[in-house]
């Protein structure tokens, strides 16, 4: 059976969060977590207060939502998908450094905000944290997929290429690369790919 396609009024509701979210994003990445208000992000929206109180919920709620923001902007799901109906195991252990690009290349401005701002404010650290736990998530399902198809080295257990998944494609790791070191996206994507493809794969 055919899902209902939503209504009018639930549009609408998806496009006022989604209003009210980027709003968030640009005021967050502009003044700081706590130097914006509920208020600043209602008049940046264009709507009231209220409304992102009904919307969304109070401004860690907001926060938390992020998360989902960075996801879908970053196009995560379309990257893991079409590396999936790769047969070429170097293309599946590519994902981790593609999303990391992606990630910083479409999302910059909201993990400079959390990174700069986790310190002192408990609420980005809890986002930092689902973030962390998202990307090990995900290092773990390539993981698991190399190990299923015996591509792994001989000696790495799935532990072990989960770890060096995610610690190769951490943004923390390749925004040290980008600011300290200056070295372009195309060159941390290139050089984190060829590093997991020599650490974890059997050579051929």
């Amino acid at each position: 059976m055919a899902e209902k396609p939503p209504s009018l009024r639930e549009r609408q509701a998806q496009l006022t969060r989604a209003e009210i979210l980027n709003a968030a994003r640009r005021l967050f990445a502009e003044r700081g977590y706590s130097r914006t208000s509920v208020r600043d992000i209602a008049q940046a929206a264009g709507v009231s207060s209220q409304t992102v109180y009904d919307s969304v919920g109070s401004k860690p709620q907001l926060v938390a939502r992020l998360n989902d923001l960075i996801d879908a902007e970053a196009g995560i799901g379309a990257i893991v998908a079409a590396a999936m109906q790769s047969s070429e195991p170097a293309e599946i252990a590519r994902v981790p450094a593609r999303i990391m690009r992606s990630i910083l290349e479409h999302c910059g401005d909201i993990i400079h905000a959390l990174v700069t701002g986790a310190a002192a404010e408990p609420d980005l650290q809890t986002v930092l944290a689902e973030g962390h736990r998202r990307h090990v998530e995900g290092a773990r399902r390539i993981a698991g997929v190399l190990h299923e198809r015996g591509e792994l080295a001989e000696g790495i257990d799935l532990p072990t290429a989960t770890d060096t998944l995610a610690a190769l494609a951490d943004f923390r790791f390749a925004l040290m690369l980008r600011e300290s070191y200056g070295w372009s996206f195309d060159r941390i994507e290139s050089w984190i790919a060829e590093t997991t493809k020599t650490l974890l794969l059997r050579v051929p």
